[in-house]
């Protein structure tokens, strides 16, 4: 009986290695100059560029999720410095809830996953503005 119970917990832990669950380092957001500013946080005090992939945006819009689509010219990696401003102007960004997330190429080739949550609204002057 024991050694059936061992032998089932030894599967349950080795099935439970194997199963990696996607892991997303958060991505900044603020407005600035009226504009969304997406920033990848720097890991170190160095000023090494990083290398940061075409974003994969959803938006809610009722009941459904759909991707926004991007421009041609956006499926480049941009070259920026940790905590630079990523703009990302060909979306027409709208009031909604959004998920973003971007794959981020360290100089040692290392990737990582980053992704942030929001949704937007428009304020009393008609900017778009963070809900918090």
């Amino acid at each position: 009986m024991k050694i059936k119970i061992l032998g089932l917990a030894l599967v349950i832990m080795l099935t439970a290695c194997h199963l990696e669950r996607p892991f997303y380092h958060p991505l900044l957001l603020k407005i600035e100059q009226e504009k969304l500013c997406f920033s990848v946080p720097g890991k170190d005090s160095s000023n090494n560029l990083i290398k940061v992939g075409a974003p994969y945006i959803s938006w809610r819009n009722g009941n459904s999720w759909e991707t926004v689509n991007f421009a041609s010219n956006t499926t480049s990696d941009l070259e920026i410095k940790p905590g630079e401003c990523i703009f990302w102007d060909e979306v027409k960004w709208q009031p909604g809830e959004y998920d973003v997330a971007v794959k981020v190429k360290s100089a040692d080739s290392q990737q990582e996953r980053y992704a942030v949550h929001f949704i937007l609204q428009k304020n009393k002057q008609g900017y778009l503005s963070l809900m918090k």
